[in-house]
């Protein structure tokens, strides 16, 4: 182990064992899973996008362990830890001629086993209108289901499986929690690099790998109160380059959720924020090869956060609602408005820039960085089926699901929409709980394009491209066995 990871690992477990073994405990459990996940994934070769580092067929075992230790007086020590072990399989790509090959991984990072270590916290009880935790912990106060504009601190989760993303962020956290009210306060330094799904560096760049001198930090805090039998959120956020590259910025959130009519429940969530910390592409910069040589020769970027330190306000808003049938079915529909998304004429440029990325090297440009400053960050938190970056304005989520089939058997789908270009992912899934101690799913991811008369044009072929007929995937099948203990 070397010193920089040692310094921020060594302490925060030392404390908790030496508080484990020195304080008397009232009740101690463990309890887990382990899990075999198969994956089958056609790689749309000819798409936008390279596939060279997408493999087709992915095993994934996870063995996840989750202690509770309670002490004395009014406390308790919590983790959610979980081991992983890869393999993956078939490579497809093209090469410079355009003919389809089989490509090895340019990392084996897809062949090594790693952690993740999404909760480790400990909390405390004061008194019983003061709370205290420190740790790492998924703290969520938005209402929303398969998306929260609010949340700023944890990994995007999966629409199509919320509950499945439990990786949360480090925390200091005060609560006050009373009848009809709760004060909370935290903060929460930036994970700025990690090994293995461990941190390294904490706050700011350590010195052997500074890339400035500026403290990564989100505050915030949230009053809660029960009004008329609704749950209201009020949440005030302040941040530096805290997962975005907003400095020294505040916003405000807000979230509302009730059930009305005994079974419909209606749920409200908004941000509200100066400018946008999303990358743009530079108008004029990415209609032709000639245009982004002229850019580059000019020293101008062909995609930039221009609207970073913008005075206009961005809100981003879910709306939604459930409906539970008397035989336990669920059904669920949220709407969803970024006023920072690319509009239509955006998401051109961004074609326009992807049909360029084959040659981008010759340019001086890296694909995949472009690729992931376009589309979304690189995947965080637990290896998730599906990850979802929402890029442009107006989203719709609707879900279903039916529990109970003949005792053993839940049946759920997903649809995901783009209500600009009307393309969008469905995401069918059965689970049968062979035992009470296993449970085997079989899932499906199908992404398709939308009409073409809303649809982006490639420049080079003249063929239409919507937003999820961008996705490097014609379809991804799943199987998982998981055994609970």
């Amino acid at each position: 182990m070397d010193g920089a990871r040692g310094g921020v690992r060594r302490p925060l477990w030392s404390a908790l064992l030496l508080l484990c073994l020195a304080t008397p405990a009232l009740a101690a459990e463990v309890t887990g899973y382990v899990e075999s996940r198969t994956e089958y994934t056609r790689s749309r070769v000819r798409g936008l996008l390279p596939t060279d580092t997408l493999p087709e067929v992915r095993q994934l075992l996870e063995l996840n362990v989750q202690p509770r230790v309670e002490y004395r007086p009014g406390g308790f020590v919590a983790a959610d830890l979980s081991l992983f072990l890869q393999g993956a399989w078939r490579y497809r790509g093209l090469d410079a001629e355009g003919r389809e090959v089989g490509v090895p991984p340019r990392e084996a990072t897809a062949a090594r086993p790693f952690v993740s270590l999404s909760e480790l916290y400990l909390s405390h009880e004061v008194v019983p209108a003061l709370h205290l935790l420190a740790g790492r912990k998924r703290v969520l106060w938005g209402s929303g289901w398969a998306y929260n504009p609010t949340d700023l601190l944890n990994p995007p989760k999966d629409p199509t499986d919320p509950s499945s993303q439990r990786v949360g962020a480090y925390m200091l956290r005060v609560e006050v929690p009373l009848e009809s009210y709760t004060f909370t306060l935290l903060a929460s330094p930036a994970v700025l690099s990690q090994e293995s799904g461990l941190p390294r560096a904490l706050l700011v760049h350590p010195e052997w790998n500074a890339r400035d001198d500026e403290l990564h930090y989100l505050v915030a805090a949230r009053a809660y109160a029960l009004v008329a039998d609704a749950d209201v959120n009020l949440m005030l956020f302040h941040s530096n380059l805290y997962r975005d590259a907003f400095e020294d910025k505040t916003r405000l959130g807000f979230s509302f959720s009730r059930y009305f009519f005994t079974d419909y429940e209606l749920h409200v969530e908004a941000l509200v924020g100066r400018g946008s910390a999303r990358n743009y592409p530079t108008p004029g910069c990415l209609d032709s090869r000639e245009a982004a040589v002229d850019c580059s020769v000019r020293g101008e970027p062909l995609i930039s956060r221009r609207r970073l330190d913008e005075g206009r306000l961005r809100p981003r808003v879910l709306v939604g609602t459930r409906y539970m049938f008397t035989d336990e079915s669920l059904v669920s529909a949220e709407y969803l408005y970024q006023a920072d998304g690319l509009k239509r004429s955006e998401f051109q440029d961004v074609v326009n820039g992807l049909s360029l990325l084959r040659s981008a090297r010759e340019l001086g440009v890296d694909p995949d960085r472009v690729t992931a400053e376009l589309l979304g960050d690189p995947e965080e938190g637990l290896p998730q089926r599906f990850r979802f970056e929402p890029i442009a304005r107006h989203y719709a989520f609707l879900s279903f699901q039916k529990p109970k089939i003949r005792d053993d058997f839940t049946v759920m789908a997903t649809l995901v929409a783009n209500l600009q270009d009307l393309s969008g992912l469905l995401a069918p899934s059965v689970a049968w709980a062979t035992t009470e101690w296993m449970t085997l799913t079989l899932s499906g991811f199908l992404p398709f394009s939308g009409p073409s008369s809303r649809a982006a044009t490639v420049p080079e072929t003249g063929a239409k491209v919507s937003e999820f007929g961008l996705v490097p995937l014609s379809y991804r099948v799943l199987l998982q066995a998981r055994l609970f203990y």
